[in-house]
């Protein structure tokens, strides 16, 4: 390296040529960040002086406003970013889907848009600019031209194809989503001092959203289905089974108001006060449940009922040759390995007794079950914090989502003696 100390004899900064290079750099030190080198891009030594100048009181005025001065193009800095959100995940401070889905969302879409600047090209109105560039861009913008999309899941590589369909503005609850990942980048911006201060990020309101439930009627309709399923003549052991697992399935959910994830990570060790006699007769009739989904664990007060339709399951592994252990799923087949997804069987009995959508003509999944349990407690006058904590969600969420059909509870409030 061949160094040339600037011709300003009391210059905090040092102006060299790397050994190789015909163009001048400049090297100084800021407290608390260490030392600085850049490229001044030219090969004067009087115009590499004066920029050098320049470059230095930049940085001077940038450290001293609180900013980091080691200057990464917004791309370096969202990679950057992603590696905090690992290691995160790694210390089971931040659930995996949420990396998954920020990554995705920061990758293709702010990274898209922000790409190679740098962080002071970030302000009110850039982001602003970033949510309408977002909102054309399966349409208008970059993703007009891409035909398939591939991603990562289960340690596999997916590719699907683009169709129309999909083709579409995002809805105001997507765009909320992907909002909230921005956020958490802009606040990883400031913290890191690549940014002043954090830009507004308007949220568009949802508005009421009524989830697909069932009315207690048409969850009766369902459930009798279900039920008479299992003893219909002629079919075989195996199918006859399933459709008891199946059972067991929709009635756990529609007891406890479990996420179908939920039900799908259950152990019987996670039935807490479950003591059965030799013969599958319970012990005791007060049983608690832990759950584990969206990163998250709790233990939840489920019906009472709910004991009827465990003590049923058990002895429907009884009957096919086996006792569960305590380190085994909820819902076995029969060759104990875990089922996977019931929605199948659900679609099919949704189908056969005529509920596969609600009466908005929204399609029903297994979460109705869940919106099902909710809205019959609020119904029942259950406390929406109370609901909200036993079902692992907010007060919030639950105004938003489920606190519909119940005006029930209100009718003698909404039809009072006219005079």
């Amino acid at each position: 390296m061949n160094k040339h100390s600037s011709s300003l004899v009391s210059a905090p900064y040092n102006v060299f040529q790397q050994k190789g290079s015909a163009n001048w750099s400049v090297r100084f030190s800021i407290p608390g960040q260490g030392q600085i080198r850049k490229s001044l891009g030219t090969s004067d030594r009087k115009l590499a002086e004066t920029l050098a100048q320049r470059v230095y009181y930049e940085s001077l005025l940038k450290a001293e406003s609180g900013l980091n001065v080691r200057v990464k193009t917004i791309s370096k800095i969202i990679h950057d970013y992603i590696q905090h959100m690992e290691k995160r995940l790694e210390q089971g401070m931040m659930p995996k889907g949420v990396v998954i889905q920020n990554k995705a969302i920061l990758t293709r879409y702010v990274e898209g848009f922000f790409g190679e600047q740098n962080p002071n090209f970030i302000s009110n109105k850039s982001v602003q600019d970033y949510l309408s560039w977002r909102s054309d861009y399966w349409i208008s913008g970059p993703g007009k031209d891409i035909q398939f999309l591939t991603y990562e899941r289960d340690g596999k590589t997916i590719t699907t194809p683009i169709t129309q369909k999909k083709r579409i503005r995002p809805s105001p609850a997507t765009l909320n989503r992907e909002r909230a990942a921005l956020s958490g980048f802009l606040q990883y911006c400031f913290d890191s001092q690549y940014i002043k201060a954090i830009p507004e990020i308007r949220t568009n309101k949802t508005g009421y959203t009524a989830r697909p439930s069932f009315s207690a009627q048409e969850f009766k309709i369902f459930n009798t289905y279900a039920f008479r399923q299992i003893s219909e003549e002629g079919i075989h052991p195996a199918v006859k089974y399933d459709r008891a697992v199946f059972y067991a399935y929709i009635n756990i959910i529609a007891l406890t108001g479990m996420r179908p994830t939920e039900i799908k990570n259950m152990k019987w060790g996670d039935i807490i006060g479950l003591e059965l006699d030799e013969k599958g007769q319970p012990l005791t009739h007060d049983l608690h449940l832990r759950v584990h989904g969206k990163g998250k664990s709790r233990e939840l007060i489920p019906h009472r009922e709910v004991l009827f339709t465990i003590v049923v399951l058990h002895a429907v592994y009884r009957e096919a040759g086996f006792v569960p252990e305590k380190s085994d799923s909820l819902l076995l087949h029969q060759d104990k390995t875990p089922f996977k997804s019931f929605s199948g069987q659900f679609n099919s009995a949704l189908a056969a007794t005529g509920l596969t959508r609600d009466y908005r003509g929204v399609k029903r999944t297994p979460y109705s079950l869940r919106h099902f349990y909710i809205t019959e407690q609020l119904r029942n006058g259950v406390d929406a914090y109370v609901l909200a904590r036993n079902a692992g969600t907010s007060v919030k969420m639950i105004e938003e989502h489920y606190d519909h059909n119940t005006n029930e509870k209100y009718k003698d409030m909404l039809r009072p003696k006219r005079t």
